[in-house]
């Protein structure tokens, strides 16, 4: 315990050294903390030139910057602008980019800008299916459809650490016969003239910004980023849509953000085609969603995450085989 109070303080000091000897009055040493999780911390500066926030990660996943560099200089993406990094505490600057966008749809729901953050999204993913190595280069994973099912092998051989969360060694091995079942569906997925791409795990409207002002959309959280489908993080926008806008699929509110997440697809597929590598998707989901929570498990800490959220890999597991029986 003491040792991550030295380092937060390391941490602190580091940035707090960084601004003012860059041109930066800290209205106060003491940031205000923004979020704090096993896998994120993140706190916000009062400066003479507005909020600057600071993010540390554990090791494992302190890929975020330089993610965050690739996509602003190479593709010009409207992504966080970073002011300074430090590898060695896993942790960087950035400037502020406005306020969450899921704060001003709640006050009143608009459609068309979330829409409109969504097709920004989604231009980015196409961009980037032609460069994925760029970002694999740097240590950005490869979970691509030909890699699912050995990954999910390999993380079903976890058994204890599958115990611990809440499966039933029945339930592995039901999870061990559906093997083929899965294989087959990233097969199926992948014959859609769809390109894997950068997936970001949580991208929805409160991890996209707005500058009220000037109305620019500022994606964030990119960090745990992998390549893989992209509907991947299309279907968790929606789902997220349905769950903070109490939005059913019958709704137009709700076709028209489905129809903003197709539209940069239907330059490879019809529309019929991609509604049917939805459905492919939104089981597959799960698999993804598993491999992710257990990705973070070896990055905080095993025990350390169960504590936090106890059950959510089992559970994703549990919901893979509803999702499959009902296939």
């Amino acid at each position: 315990m003491k040792g991550n109070e030295n380092q937060n303080k390391a941490i602190i000091q580091w940035a707090c050294d960084y601004l003012s000897s860059h041109g930066y009055t800290l209205k106060s040493n003491l940031p205000e903390e923004v979020q704090n999780t096993p896998w994120s911390s993140v706190v916000r500066f009062t400066t003479s030139n507005g909020y600057i926030y600071l993010k540390r990660t554990p090791k494992l996943i302190a890929l975020e910057a330089d993610i965050i560099q690739i996509l602003h200089d190479q593709f010009k993406f409207s992504v966080p602008e970073i002011i300074a990094k430090n590898t060695e505490l896993n942790c960087f600057l950035m400037k502020d980019e406005g306020r969450a966008l899921r704060g001003l749809l709640k006050n009143k729901f608009d459609v068309d800008l979330f829409s409109k953050a969504i097709d920004q999204f989604t231009l980015m993913q196409v961009e980037v299916s032609d460069h994925v190595k760029v970002l694999l280069d740097i240590g950005v994973p490869d979970w691509r459809l030909n890699k699912l099912p050995d990954l999910f092998k390999q993380l079903l051989a976890e058994k204890n650490i599958l115990m611990a969360d809440g499966l039933s060694e029945i339930e592995i091995a039901e999870l061990e016969r559906l093997l083929p079942r899965i294989a087959d569906l990233c097969e199926k997925l992948s014959r859609y003239a769809i390109k894997e791409t950068l997936v970001q795990p949580d991208f929805h409207d409160n991890n996209t910004l707005i500058n009220e002002t000037s109305q620019k959309m500022t994606v964030i959280d990119l960090g745990e980023i992998v390549i893989s489908h992209p509907f991947f993080s299309l279907i968790n926008c929606l789902h997220q849509a349905k769950k903070h806008y109490e939005l059913i699929e019958g709704d137009a509110a709700y076709q028209q953000l489905l129809d903003a997440c197709s539209k940069n697809y239907l330059a490879f597929e019809s529309k019929n085609n991609l509604l049917d590598a939805f459905a492919i998707a939104r089981v597959l989901l799960f698999v993804y969603g598993a491999l992710a929570n257990y990705r973070l498990m070896l990055a905080c800490g095993i025990e350390k995450l169960m504590a936090f959220q106890h059950g959510r890999l089992s559970g994703q597991l549990k919901e893979l085989v509803i999702a499959l029986d009902l296939g």
